[in-house]
C-alpha cells in the first residue's frame, strides 16, 4: 500500500461552522462512481481553511470525496466531487528537517525579505529526486503495489518450482501467484505457504508443502489445462502476481538515501544561490558618512551562489551512482 495525502480546503469556514463540525473523509478503492466507504472523521477549526489527511493504506488509484456533518444532529452536507489523492512522497527516505541539518547545513535559506523558504520548496525537490534514483538505479524505493502483472508461463521454468522473474526489485512481499486465462478466469491460486520468495533479486518459486506435490499440475478439480497437459511449452501472459516492491518503511539502505539527499539540494541550492545578496545580484556595496562595506559573491549569469558546493554534489554522485547500479542490479540475465 501507499501513504496518499488528502488536501481538503473549506471555503467559509465561519459560515460552514454555524451548521456543521467535522469532514467525513470517504473513499472507493475501485473506480470514481464505485462503492465508497467512509475511513477518517476531521475535526473543523476556527480560522482553519485547509485540512490534510493521510491515508495510510490507499493507492494512486483509489477515489476519495467528503462531506461536512453535525455530529450532534447527524445532519450532513452533499459529496463533494470524487478526485484522486497525492501519494506522500517517502518521509522514510530523508526528511526535510533532515535535508536541512545535514546536506544545507551553514546555509541562509532566507528570502529578500527574511522569510524562510516554504516546506513545499524542500517536499518537491525531495519528490524529484526520488523519481531520479529509482530511473537511475530501476529500483522502487517506496512500497509500490503491483497488482495482476502477467508472465509467461515455460514449461522448462514451471518444473524447475515454478520460477518467476519479476521485472523489478526488491520486492517486500506477494500477496498472491494465481494461474490465469487471458479472460481472467482463475484457474488455480497457489497457497501462500508455498509462494517462496527471494526479495533482493525480484524472484518468486512455488514449493508445495509436504503431501501436496501433486496439486502444482492440478486444480482441485483434479484436471489442468490442456495445452499444458498436451505439452505445450509456451503461453503468454498465464501466471498472474500480486505484489509490493521498493524498500520496507524505515529501512532504505543509507547509500541510496545519500544519494537522495544530495540530488534534492540542487533545486534550493540554486534558489538560495540567485538570493544570496539579493535576486539577479553579484555583488553589493553600501556606502554611509564615508563608510562603506562592498559584498561579493560567486554568483553570475552562468555561475550559481552556492556553486562550490553543487559542484562536490555533481562530483561525488558521478562516483557514487554507477557503484550502486552495479551493487543493487548487477547481472540479472545467466545463460543455461
Amino acid at each position: 500500500m501507499s501513504k496518499i495525502k488528502l488536501e481538503i480546503t473549506v471555503e467559509d469556514i465561519d459560515d460552514v461552522l454555524g451548521y456543521y463540525d467535522q469532514i467525513q473523509v470517504w473513499r472507493s478503492t475501485t473506480t470514481i462512481g464505485g462503492t465508497y466507504t467512509q475511513i477518517a472523521t476531521i475535526p473543523l477549526v476556527g480560522g482553519q481553511s485547509v485540512y490534510e489527511y493521510v491515508d495510510t493504506s490507499g493507492a494512486s488509484t483509489y477515489w476519495y470525496k467528503t462531506r461536512f456533518e453535525n455530529s450532534g444532529t447527524s445532519d450532513v452536507s452533499p459529496y463533494s466531487a470524487a478526485s484522486l489523492g497525492e501519494e506522500e512522497y517517502c518521509q522514510n527516505i530523508i526528511s526535510v528537517d533532515e535535508l536541512k541539518a545535514i546536506y544545507l547545513f551553514g546555509l541562509d535559506l532566507t528570502n529578500d525579505a527574511g522569510e524562510e523558504f516554504p516546506d513545499i520548496m524542500f517536499e518537491w525537490s525531495i519528490r524529484w529526486a526520488i523519481s531520479q534514483v529509482e530511473m537511475l538505479l530501476d529500483l522502487y524505493l517506496c512500497p509500490t503495489v503491483f497488482t495482476d502483472e502477467r508472465y509467461d508461463y515455460y514449461f522448462e521454468d514451471y518444473v524447475q518450482w515454478t520460477i518467476i522473474r519479476l521485472r523489478t526489485c526488491p520486492i517486500i512481499s506477494v500477496e498472491s501467484v494465481k494461474v490465469k486465462w487471458p479472460s481472467d478466469t482463475t484457474v488455480i491460486e497457489f497457497p501462500d505457504a508455498w509462494i517462496q520468495l527471494r526479495g533482493d533479486a525480484g524472484q518468486i518459486n512455488v514449493v508445495p508443502t509436504a503431501g501436496s506435490l501433486s496439486q502444482v499440475l492440478l486444480t482441485s478439480g483434479g484436471s489442468f489445462l490442456p495445452l499444458l497437459a498436451s505439452g505445450q511449452g509456451f503461453v503468454p501472459n498465464l501466471l498472474s502476481v500480486d505484489f509490493t516492491a521498493g524498500f520496507p518503511e524505515g529501512e532504505v539502505p543509507m547509500d541510496i538515501r545519500d544519494v537522495v539527499g544530495k540530488l534534492a539540494c540542487f533545486g534550493p541550492l540554486n534558489v538560495a544561490g540567485d538570493l544570496i545578496v539579493g535576486a539577479g545580484i553579484a555583488s553589493k556595496s553600501i556606502s554611509i558618512d564615508g563608510l562603506s562595506q562592498s559584498i561579493n559573491t560567486t554568483s553570475s549569469a552562468t555561475n550559481a551562489g552556492y556553486g562550490a558546493r553543487l559542484t562536490q554534489y555533481s562530483k561525488e554522485l558521478k562516483e557514487t551512482i554507477p557503484r550502486l547500479k552495479q551493487y543493487y542490479k548487477g547481472i540479472r540475465l545467466a545463460a543455461l
